[in-house]
């Protein structure tokens, strides 16, 4: 380690047998508490992700004719640690609510620790319902106020959105290892948010379709005319998914894909 990275642990009241304890931990995201009482995330390098996975979705895409769809490079090793700490930057400099890079090496992030990931607010089935709803309309207006300042999300998926600290329901982002702006434009990587959080979280709201619709509707209202047309040309080409005989044979991870769907489904049936 550097002397400035170094300065910077001393800084942060974090020692070395808590530093070195958390390097050679197997997890690849480690808290650590500062002697002050400060949480921080030391997030470690990782491999490439999947590269067949990737080949496969965009011969998907292609076929379809579907961009929404077309698979982001997630290069792992240290280019993914470049792209996270270009995009957390970058998402500063425009005013999103992202953490902190404090220190970095080619094989590690320390970054600040922006609150509790709201998913497990979901997941809690003691959680009462009227406040999960609370939670949606503010992870949705969070993540429109993110394309209000012409910005993108990488994985906007509901388990990298963080309640911080101070406002339960003021939403941040973390995992920014790609950049979807690498092989699409900003309306397509927009409209992709959308369908990522969608599809992320409509299992928590099986029972709430009615609500969960709305919720959409009310995000699109005066959203970008090039972000809803996409939206209405995937959701028109996936809406067969909807309709497929024998749904319960294939399971929940279908009835959740199945109520993103539908929850756009005015979009497919409008001019």
């Amino acid at each position: 380690m550097d002397e400035q990275n170094k300065q910077t642990l001393k800084a942060l009241a974090i020692n070395d047998d808590q530093w070195n304890e958390a390097m050679v931990n197997s997890e690849r995201t480690v808290m650590l508490c500062g002697e002050n009482g400060v949480n921080y995330w030391l997030k470690k390098i990782a491999p490439a992700r999947g590269f067949w996975r990737y080949r496969a979705l965009n011969f998907f895409s292609r076929v379809t004719g579907l961009t929404l769809l077309r698979a982001v490079p997630q290069p792992g090793g240290v280019d993914a640690l470049v792209t996270e700490r270009n995009r957390i930057k970058q998402l500063n400099q425009a005013g999103v609510l992202v953490p902190q890079i404090f220190a970095y090496s080619d094989h590690w992030l320390l970054m600040s620790n922006l609150g509790q990931s709201v998913v497990s607010q979901f997941k809690d089935s003691e959680v009462e319902g009227g406040y999960k709803k609370q939670l949606l309309t503010a992870c949705l207006t969070a993540i429109k106020g993110v394309h209000q300042l012409d910005q993108c999300l990488s994985q906007a998926f509901v388990r990298n959105m963080v309640q911080v600290n101070e406002d339960q329901f003021n939403m941040g982002f973390i995992d920014f290892e790609d950049d979807p702006l690498m092989v699409m434009s900003l309306p397509e990587a927009q409209a992709r948010d959308l369908l990522l959080f969608i599809n992320s979280v409509a299992r928590f709201f099986l029972k709430e379709q009615a609500f969960f619709e709305q919720q959409i509707t009310d995000f699109l209202l005066n959203h970008k005319p090039e972000v809803i047309h996409l939206l209405k040309q995937t959701t028109k080409k996936l809406q067969w998914i909807t309709r497929v005989p024998f749904q319960r044979a294939f399971g929940h991870d279908y009835q959740k894909l199945k109520l993103g769907l539908v929850s756009l489904r005015h979009l497919s049936k409008s001019s």
